[in-house]
């Protein structure tokens, strides 16, 4: 494991617990932590885009992408929930705001651009003008992944996880018409 300055850990026999890579974690810099959690991040991006290529290839479209969806959506309010607890967040737009920063399903250096286009007290509308399953898709010509569809679940139940007050609305996803630098945008409001 890389430790201090970069430099791997010397690794003896013997059990490999939580607590004995929690100290060796704990002894990182904080770039190599941050890059070790990037790396991570992007570890979990490249095993789901396999598998949603692989069970595409076997199963047909339909069924990967709804596998698809049905995963994201038990997987989104769990990721919340955990980063909630380690954040000690309330249940406002700021919560909402830094779990869709911290959660896997947005990473940043996974291949997602994307940006807050507007944040109150009570909304947030959220631009994504690249995913990184949109854009292999766009390249090898496939059917694009039904957004709209699909992935409502995946932001209303994250965004009910930190409270159960927020409506969620898909404002352009696909199948909808393309529209230039837009993948997809999603508007969360905290009803009163």
């Amino acid at each position: 494991m890389i430790t201090g300055e970069g430099k791997a850990a010397m690794t003896a026999a013997g059990p490999v617990t939580w607590e004995g890579l929690k100290k060796e974690l704990m002894a990182l810099d904080k770039e190599a932590l941050a890059e070790l959690v990037n790396t991570w991040v992007k570890n979990y991006w490249t095993n789901q885009s396999y598998w949603m290529v692989f069970t595409e290839e076997r199963f047909g479209f339909q069924a990967a992408a709804e596998m698809d969806q049905k995963v994201f959506s038990k997987t989104a309010p769990a990721q919340a929930h955990r980063i909630k607890r380690i954040f000690e967040l309330g249940d406002d737009i700021q919560a909402l705001a830094a779990t869709l920063k911290f959660t896997a399903p947005q990473w940043v250096s996974a291949g997602f651009e994307w940006e807050f286009t507007e944040v109150t007290e009570q909304s947030l509308t959220m631009v994504i003008h690249k995913c990184p399953m949109g854009a292999y898709r766009k390249s090898n010509n496939l059917e694009l992944l039904p957004c709209k569809e699909g992935s409502s679940s995946l932001y209303i139940n994250l965004a009910r996880a930190i409270n159960e007050k927020f409506q969620v609305s898909c404002l352009h996803a696909h199948p909808d018409p393309p529209k230039e630098g837009v993948m997809c945008e999603w508007k969360f409001v905290l009803e009163k």
